[in-house]
């Protein structure tokens, strides 16, 4: 197996059906021989250099241009979020030290302040001028790879399948750090075409085969939700960038779309509970991948009361440091009623031991590591971490082994937790906030109350004059987008244990500090509906008519799911610039009861 595999077969597909779509998005379809020409565009500014790439874009096609040419061209690749803070674009650039940055119109926005830093150690490319001529249409693509310097046939029709002895140069991708700084995260394409032979399989993921991308660039489940379906001649679906659908929208969309294979988190899957499916919903949709969070009992017996076996639901489970998934399970009616559901069982060559005391064991709780059939390339820092072979791994995860060899995640044995997906180090999110000036002690947690999704609460001491608009403020400056608090608790003290550690199992819920006051009490009415709608979301027992729901932990996500539930209750569709404006119980109650209905 070669990381040139994933090259040979996108490069068999662009030659016989060079018209077939391969991306579909929001702003217009690519086809397979649009998309060769720009990662052969890309290419051609990329052949006479070395060293890592920095991709910084919003948009899908030219993070997979990028990809696609640095694989041939044999230079490491590391795509970003664009929405990612400045400190932690300085943490990036100082860590992975690149030659070049491809970026679009959102990356140069957000690389403006750091541009000057390094202009003439580092070459900027701007996407958009990487686009051959053959990108504007559906020109022949002849000859857009020969000046990018590629070889063999393939290359001469625009695609190119990886010159042999190309060195296989991998990916960075950077991940949440103890100490603030973004760790990198070293992978092969070796790794990635391991996933996609299994994955296409496995699920018989083939020639025309639609798949969602839902996923941020900044995310190694896009090297996923891309390649599997261009290596196998299907066609990516994406939605506009940064805004994920949920409920009803997703439903719509997933119909729209005719998706077959759906990649997503099982916080967003949820969010189809409240779309009203029925069982001759979504017809084209076959298979559901879960992963990122745990799977519930209850999201099983919702799924399969609905489609029974029609549709497969899939438990997938592995960390990045070993390259996506490396456990998986077909969910049936038995884990329904499981107390855990399992992870599942590891990937045709993988072992997963449960270590206890050192010792592998079954039955009893103990960290999982991960073998895998390929060798792992740590932290670009090279520190060790969990990383305990060329070939093992220890997740820090806690886990059992059932007597069938199946599986179970209990949970992590450090301060790293998993919020809507994304890991998170309690560690980093209390790094930054103890920064700020007016705070005088914190203490992160990842808080689910009444069975409702783990939300991110920050505990903070701090002077009475710090607002958690000054804290939103501060924590969107200095953290992730994906690692940003949904809740502020103010606290007199952190509770600690008797060696002075903050104890996180005496912390108080957060619906019992955050009750809104009598005076400031939602009317009765649409305010009252509306405003139990929030509390279910942002998992509060109580809120004011004035509070607004962005300061009150309200991400895009839940601003999503918010306005798709209004929608239904209500029958009106409320727009983002409307929502923006007022977004308190009492602007939204005005909207909708002012509004029209569908």
């Amino acid at each position: 197996m070669s990381h040139t595999t994933i090259l040979r077969h996108w490069a068999d597909h662009v030659e016989k059906e060079p018209d077939a779509v391969a991306l579909a998005t929001p702003s217009g379809d690519w086809t397979r021989r649009r998309l060769a020409a720009h990662a052969a565009g890309v290419r051609a500014r990329l052949a006479d250099g070395e060293g890592p790439v920095l991709v910084a874009c919003a948009e899908p096609a030219p993070v997979i241009a990028a990809i696609l040419a640095c694989a041939a061209t044999g230079r490491t690749f590391a795509p970003v979020d664009t929405r990612q803070p400045a400190a932690r674009w300085a943490a990036v650039f100082e860590d992975l030290r690149p030659t070049a940055v491809v970026a679009d119109r959102a990356g140069r926005a957000a690389l403006a302040g750091l541009r000057g830093t390094y202009e003439g150690t580092v070459r900027f490319i701007d996407a958009e001028d990487a686009q051959g001529p053959q990108d504007a249409g559906d020109a022949p693509a002849a000859g857009a790879a020969e000046s990018a310097g590629g070889a063999g046939d393939g290359a001469r029709r625009g695609v190119d399948r990886g010159a042999p002895g190309t060195a296989d140069a991998g990916y960075v991708y950077f991940t949440s750090g103890t100490t603030g700084r973004p760790k990198g995260i070293r992978g092969s394409l070796e790794a990635v075409e391991h996933f996609l032979d299994w994955e296409t399989a496995e699920f018989g993921i083939g020639p025309g085969t639609r798949v969602s991308l839902l996923t941020s660039p900044g995310f190694d489940a896009f090297l996923r939700d891309t390649l599997l379906p261009l290596r196998a001649g299907g066609s990516v679906h994406a939605p506009a960038p940064g805004a994920v659908p949920v409920g009803a929208s997703l439903a719509a969309w997933l119909d729209e779309q005719r998706i077959e294979v759906l990649h997503c988190v099982p916080t967003v899957f949820r969010t189809l509970r409240a779309a009203g499916l029925t069982a001759g919903s979504l017809p084209a949709l076959r298979t559901v991948l879960l992963a990122g969070e745990p799977v519930r009992p209850s999201d099983i017996a919702w799924w399969h009361g609905l489609f029974g076996d029609g549709k497969t639901l899939v438990n997938l489970y592995g960390p990045s440091e070993t390259t996506m998934t490396k456990v998986y399970r077909r969910l049936g009616p038995e884990d329904a009623t499981a107390g855990t559901v399992p992870a599942g069982t590891p990937m045709p060559g993988v072992e997963v031991r449960v270590l206890a005391a050192g010792e592998s064991v079954t039955g009893a709780i103990g960290e999982i590591e991960i073998h895998t059939p390929f060798p792992l390339r740590g932290y670009l820092d090279g520190r060790p971490g969990g990383f305990t072979g060329p070939r093992s791994y220890r997740t820090g995860d806690l886990g059992r082994l059932r007597e069938d060899g199946a599986l179970e995640v209990l949970g992590r044995r450090d301060q790293q937790v998993k919020v809507n997906g994304v890991r998170v180090e309690l560690g980093e999110v209390e790094e930054v906030l103890r920064r700020h000036p007016g705070v005088r002690d914190v203490c992160a947690a990842a808080v689910a109350e009444d069975g409702a999704d783990p939300a991110l609460c920050a505990y903070v001491v701090a002077d009475a004059a710090v607002t958690d608009e000054d804290l939103r403020a501060h924590a969107t400056a200095g953290l992730h987008p994906g690692s940003h608090p949904s809740l502020y608790v103010r606290l007199s003290a952190i509770p600690r244990t008797l060696n002075g550690k903050a104890d996180r199992r005496a912390l108080p819920p957060p619906s019992a500090v955050r009750a809104a006051t009598a005076d400031d009490a939602p009317r009765d009415g649409a305010e009252a509906e509306i405003a139990a709608l929030w509390c279910e979301l942002l998992h509060l027992s109580a809120v004011g008519r004035r509070d607004s729901f962005t300061l009150l932990g309200g991400d895009s996500l839940a601003i999503a799911r918010l306005l798709d539930r209004l929608r239904s209750r209500f029958g009106v569709d409320v727009p983002l610039r409307v929502f923006a404006d007022d977004p308190t119980v009492a602007g939204l109650a005005a909207a909708v009861t002012g509004g029209s209905g569908r």
